[in-house]
This record gives C-alpha cells, structure tokens and sequence, in this order.
C-alpha cells in the first residue's frame, strides 16, 4: 500500500513466552502445531481458517489473493503491485484511504504486500472489532470501485517513491538486476516494479482485478481472541454472498536454461562502496531439499558465530557487511548473499572465502554440536514467529499460496529439526556447483 497511508502501530501483537491454546494445560504433541486451527469453506470458493487464542484481546485478520507478480504477462511488470495500492482507493461503502483511518480510530494496525505467488493485507486489531475488520475485507472484495483517477494518482505516487528509494539507495537497483539474472524465466526474475507500470492501460487494470482478486482466489485467515461458532456466523454474513470468479489455474512452473559455468556480472555504480551478490538456485527441488536448505541457512549465515559470518567479517576480514536469506517461490528456492567489501581484491577474496566455506561442507559432515545449535536457533525462530496472532495467521496464509496441506503443518519443524549431517552434506554436494551459482558483483567506476 502506499507507504503515507500506512498506519501508526498503536496496538502490536506482543510476544508470549508460551504458545498453547487458551485453556490446554499439555503441550503440543510432538508433530503437531502448538495451537488449534480449523479451515472451512464458503460457498463461493473462499478459503477460511480460523485460530481462537484467548491470551489478548487482539485480532488479526488476513486476506491474501492469488494475484501476486507471477500472474502478469510480459509488459505488465508492476501491474500487481499498482493493484494492492489500488485496494485502498475506495469501495462501495468505503471512501479513498478510510480502510485506514477506520483500523486506526480503534488503535488497529495493519499492512499489506505483494510477492510473486500473492497480494497479502492483514490488520490486528482489539478483537471486539473483528465485525469491522470483516466488513472493510468484504467491501472491497466485492466492490472495489477502480476510477482513472485513482488509477493515475496511485501509479504517479508509486512511481515518484519508487525513485525517491533509488535515488536514496545506489544499491536498490542492483538487487533487482540480480533476481533477474538468478531467475532467468521472465515471469519469475522480473522487479515488483517494472517499465511497464507507466504505461498500463485501464483495460488491463481491470481484467487482472476482474480475474485474482475472486472469493475462490482468496484466503481469510484470523486469529486471535474470537469465538469460532460466531466468528463464522459473521465470515457467513460478510463473504458468503459474493459472487466467485472463473477457476483459476495454478501459475506455469519455472524454465530455466542451465549454464555450463557460474554466471558471472559486473555493475559498475557512479559512487559508493564495493560489494557483491552471490545466489544458488535449487531447482527443481525434490522431497526433503527444502530441510536442508533451512538447516543449511542457519549452519552458514545465522549468528555471529555461523560458518560465512565467522569466516569473512571475524578471520579474513575480508567484508564490512554480509547478509543472506533463503528465497523460496513456487517451484524453486534460492539461498541468497549480499556483501560489502572494499575493493575488487576485497570481493574476489570474499567470493573465495564464500565457495571455501562450501566446498568443507561437501567434504566433512557437519559436527552434531554444529548441527544443534542451528536446529536451536531455527526452533526459536519458528515459535517466536508463531507466538503472535499476526504470525500464526501469515504463516498460515504462506502455506495456503505453497500448496502445503494444513493438516500436516505440524511436521514441518519436525523435518527440519530431523535432517542429519549426512543428508546435508548430499544435499550440498548436489546443489552447490558452478552451474547453479550466480554472481553480481558492483562497484564504483
């Protein structure tokens, strides 16, 4: 959304020390999430999961449509992003921007997001204003109004901030020019906001919306302090009667052409530091790959003591920052590196440092006490994310758009916290070659 409108944090979700269901006294068996849920549909194709925890007075209700970056063709780049924005400009019942305004006067937060597989928009608020999150949600999925002068204001504001943030940040672009060359397939590597954007046309405005933001497209996922009987009585009353859109099907899968050797780039920028993008992609990914790149993330990038912190910012000293992630979208995942040294010999040193790190894992197993400590960490990390109502509810939204079945949820942490030295060090060997590295490498000129 656009970033003037959002809204002043009053009420945030608050981190517990413990995340059982109001009323249970066991912990969660192991396997099993450590809260309950249910999931139902309507009548219209609408997804809807429901999670009741009684600890606060606080709601969070999230709505995520099918309709993120990888639903636009070729030209449209940006099409998706303009459309999240648009979803604040106004409904039947709503006036431009009184989405916000409502959720604030009631001391709610609330965001939203595009990704590649889903535009996400979520508000936590007290739960006694759950009837009022619901029929704001409802409005503007049923009747979104859509004028040439909301389309015009919003796009000339996302474009102008859009520059603003490049202007302000010479490396921004750079991480744009790398996701499209570690995400060769257009339709996966393009930016969130493309050339395109300026140039859209009304007509296509309306098709993508017409088309991905449907009831049998979308998601509703609360949780919070609710009572499940009531709360689907007011989901009935808000959502049932709008109409569902055409079946829509999943996105296409990703084709990518393997090279023979890394892909190396060079950017060269007017002013500032040197530095370097390293990613690997893992493609197509096969029962299992998923744990190990987890476990993987943590052993190399979590932590002041993990494997690539230790080794270029403490022993070499070779980099002044470091960064990584995993990225998974639909079909593929990448582990990503971002890195600051001085110079060019800094950055070749660097990048050596990086693939030596690997090149051990190949080799030797990882120790038992290694491994613990990133199962810890990611175990942590898993329950801090799930300790607040807006967590559950986006991890829940997450595994919707992944295609997980929610029912089996509850394993997840248990195949990751199962994966062993040996299957990590296969894992490594299999997916860390030349073929599947890429490089973006930048600096002044």
């Amino acid at each position: 959304m656009n970033r003037t409108a959002r809204a002043i944090i009053i009420l945030a979700s608050v981190v517990l020390p413990t995340l059982q269901t109001a009323g249970s006294q066991d912990a969660a068996a192991p396997g099993s999430l450590p809260f309950s849920f249910q999931e139902y549909r309507l009548r219209n194709g609408l997804r809807v999961i429901l999670s009741e925890d009684a600890r606060l007075p606080l709601v969070t209700v999230a709505v995520g449509y099918g309709a993120g970056t990888l639903r636009e063709k070729p030209g449209q780049e940006g099409l998706a992003y303009l459309l999240e924005n648009l979803m604040f400009q106004g409904s039947e019942n709503v006036s431009p921007l009184q989405h916000v305004s409502f959720v604030q006067k009631v001391g709610g937060e609330l965001n939203a997001t595009t990704t590649p597989d889903k535009a996400l928009f979520y508000e936590t608020l007290p739960s006694n204003q759950l009837a009022l999150a619901l029929w704001l949600e409802s409005d503007r999925m049923k009747s979104l109004v859509i004028t040439p002068a909301a389309i015009e204001r919003t796009r000339s504001d996302l474009l102008r901030e859009h520059q603003d943030r490049v202007a302000a940040d010479p490396y921004l672009e750079t991480f744009s020019e790398f996701d499209s060359v570690l995400f060769p397939d257009p339709l996966y590597g393009h930016p969130l906001i493309g050339a395109g954007m300026a140039d859209l046309a009304e007509a296509e405005i309306l098709e993508f919306h017409r088309t991905y933001y449907v009831p049998n497209n979308a998601v509703l996922c609360i949780a919070g302090n609710i009572d499940a009987a009531r709360t689907r009585e007011l989901v009935a009353r808000y959502f049932d009667s709008i109409p569902p859109g055409l079946d829509i099907p999943f996105p296409p899968r990703p084709v990518f052409r393997r090279e023979s050797d890394a892909v190396v780039r060079k950017v060269r920028m007017p002013s500032g530091s040197a530095g370097f993008h390293m990613g690997f992609r893992f493609f197509p990914l096969q029962a299992g790959d998923a744990e190990c790149l987890r476990v993987l993330e943590y052993v190399l990038l979590e932590g002041q003591t993990s494997r690539l912190r230790a080794r270029l910012l403490r022993r070499d000293l070779t980099a002044r920052y470091l960064t990584g992630a995993v990225d998974e979208r639909p079909s593929i995942a990448t582990l990503k590196l971002f890195c600051f040294a001085t110079n060019a010999v800094m950055i070749a040193r660097s990048e050596k440092s990086i693939l030596a790190e690997i090149d051990k894992l190949k080799v030797n197993a990882v120790s038992q006490d290694e491994l613990s400590k990133a199962r810890r960490r990611f175990q942590m990390d898993y329950f801090d994310r799930l300790s607040t109502n807006l967590g559950k509810a986006l991890f829940f939204v997450d595994a919707v758009f992944a295609g997980k079945r929610l029912d089996g949820l509850g394993g997840d942490l248990a195949a990751v916290l199962s994966v062993s030295p040996q299957t990590l060090q296969a894992f490594t060997s299999k997916y860390f070659t030349p073929q599947n590295r890429v490089v973006l490498e930048f600096g002044p000129q």
